[in-house]
């Protein structure tokens, strides 16, 4: 069976069990299909025009294709090889495709670099929230790699577990899926507190009384000792 792929991107090379590949014949999905049902907007339409060059099914991991039990919450993941005309990924696309589907979506963007081929991994992940409350969910966009350095790895016993797993390996580089939305919230705040450092360190420098820089300094020193903390304790967890 020939398997479908993009610039030689498959299941196979993701390194994925042949009995996940999607035949060829099946891959390949028409843009229009994305843009039809249901309407999408002029803009959104345009940027599927200007950024996407071939979207292609993959692989479909699910109990039966892979030794795994299903999951309370996940049943299967796609993984999808979007490839892209121009570097910058399409987020607002990539939001729309996995928004059509109920399942797990593992995306693989394609460009071409100055080197060879990137990929950049992506899924689209559902935030935690309180019982009664309104489901979101949050684009993740993982490191770009190239094609040849572009895995998955499949870890856990049931869907739920690999889900979990998927979504580490795209968003922090890692198998390891346990409490997942923790350290990606930890990751969150470091990130936020690293942008505030950075101003900070600004307001200090520029500041042109005694007042404003002592201010700003004891600011500096609340964000630098949490982001100590944080920082420690994400290697800890992450180790």
């Amino acid at each position: 069976m020939t398997i479908a792929s993009y610039e030689g991107i498959s299941a196979l090379s993701l390194g994925l069990p042949p009995t996940t590949a999607i035949p060829a014949a099946k891959g390949e999905l028409p843009i229009r299909a994305f843009t039809t049902r249901p309407p999408v907007s002029s803009r959104l339409r345009q940027h599927f025009s200007t950024s996407v060059d071939k979207i292609v099914m993959l692989a479909l991991l699910r109990p039966g294709s892979i030794p795994v039990t299903d999951g309370a919450h996940c049943h299967e993941v796609l993984v999808m090889a979007v490839g892209l005309k121009t570097p910058d990924v399409p987020e607002d696309v990539l939001e729309h495709i996995a928004a059509m589907r109920s399942s797990g979506m593992v995306f693989i963007t394609i460009h071409q670099g100055e080197e060879g081929l990137v990929c950049t991994p992506a899924v689209r992940r559902a935030q935690p929230i309180k019982a009664g409350h309104e489901t979101r969910h949050t684009l993740h966009l993982g490191r770009p790699r190239p094609a040849d350095k572009a895995r998955l790895t499949l870890v856990g016993d049931d869907m739920d577990q690999l889900w979990d797993s998927l979504c580490a390996q795209v968003t922090l580089d890692q198998t390891d899926g346990r409490n997942l939305d923790n350290r990606l919230a930890v990751r969150e705040r470091i990130d936020l507190l690293k942008a505030q450092e950075v101003k900070l360190t600004g307001d200090h420098g520029r500041a042109k009384t005694t007042q404003n820089r002592n201010t700003a300094f004891a600011k500096l020193q609340k964000v630098r000792a949490e982001l100590k903390h944080l920082s420690a304790d994400n290697q800890t967890t992450e180790v």
